[in-house]
């Protein structure tokens, strides 16, 4: 015995743009949890920043004491 499915063309149509939404609340909540920081912590974004700026002041110190 064969059983036919009928195709739903309203279904797909409803599903249409769906990702989308789920990709941009995920990303809403990384954004979120990268610029706002914790309780007596400063936010991820700031430490990076702050991590590089001393690595490249590290960096220029270290190239201006091989000029002396």
């Amino acid at each position: 015995m064969l059983i036919v499915r009928k195709r739903c063309p309203w279904r797909r149509d409803r599903q249409r743009g769906s990702a989308v939404v789920e990709y941009a609340i995920v990303v809403g909540i990384l954004i979120f949890a990268l610029l706002v920081g914790t309780s007596g912590n400063p936010a991820p974004v700031t430490q990076l920043v702050d991590a590089l700026r001393d690595a490249y002041t590290s960096f220029v110190y270290t190239l201006s004491i091989s000029w002396f």
